[in-house]
C-alpha cells in the first residue's frame, strides 16, 4: 500500500520494486541475475534465473525478464511493444517476459501481447488484482496460472 500511495514518482517506482524484491525473496527457486539490465534497446528491470524441472510450465524457459510500472494510467501497446524489443534482444537466451503493473492493460497491449506470442515470446501481464496473489500464494504459483491463461486461451 505504501507504493501505491506515494507521491514522488521516482520513489513510487523505488518502493514498488521494493514489494516486488519482497515477495521475490520468499521465493528460494529464483535466482536474481541483473538487476537494471540496459542494452541499446533500454532497461529491463529484472533478470532472473531458476532451475524448475518438476513443472512442465517452468520448462519453457529458465530466464525470466520483469518490468515493474507503479502507474495510475493504463499500459498501452507503447509500453508493452518496448517490453517486447527488450525480450526479443535477449531471445538468445529464450525468456519469458513478466510485466507487472499496479494500474491495469489496455486492449491493445493485450494484443500485442497476443502477436508476441505468434512470434513464440511469452509474455505474462499481472495487474493490480493480481498484487494479493504475489503476496498470500507467491510468485511462482501466479505466474503459472497466469501464464497457462496466455498460452491455452488467448
Amino acid at each position: 500500500m505504501e507504493a501505491l500511495r506515494e507521491p514522488n514518482p521516482q520513489e513510487k517506482g523505488k518502493k514498488f520494486e521494493m514489494f516486488f524484491e519482497s515477495v521475490m525473496a520468499r521465493e528460494k527457486e529464483f535466482e536474481i541475475i541483473y538487476k537494471h539490465s540496459r542494452s541499446k534497446q533500454g532497461e529491463v528491470d529484472y533478470i532472473y534465473r531458476h532451475n524448475i524441472t518438476y513443472d512442465p510450465f517452468w520448462k519453457l524457459s529458465h530466464y525470466i525478464c520483469i518490468e515493474c510500472k507503479n502507474w495510475k494510467e493504463k499500459i498501452t501497446s507503447v509500453e508493452m511493444d518496448h517490453f517486447v524489443s527488450l525480450l526479443k534482444a535477449k531471445s538468445i537466451l529464450t525468456c519469458m517476459g513478466i510485466f507487472i503493473t499496479t494500474s491495469s492493460y489496455e486492449k491493445s497491449a493485450l494484443e500485442s501481447i497476443k502477436s508476441a506470442k505468434n512470434e513464440h515470446l511469452l509474455i505474462i501481464p499481472l495487474e493490480r488484482r493480481h498484487l494479493k496473489g504475489l503476496i498470500e500464494e507467491g510468485f511462482k504459483e501466479i505466474v503459472r496460472k497466469e501464464g497457462e491463461k496466455i498460452v491455452f486461451r488467448m
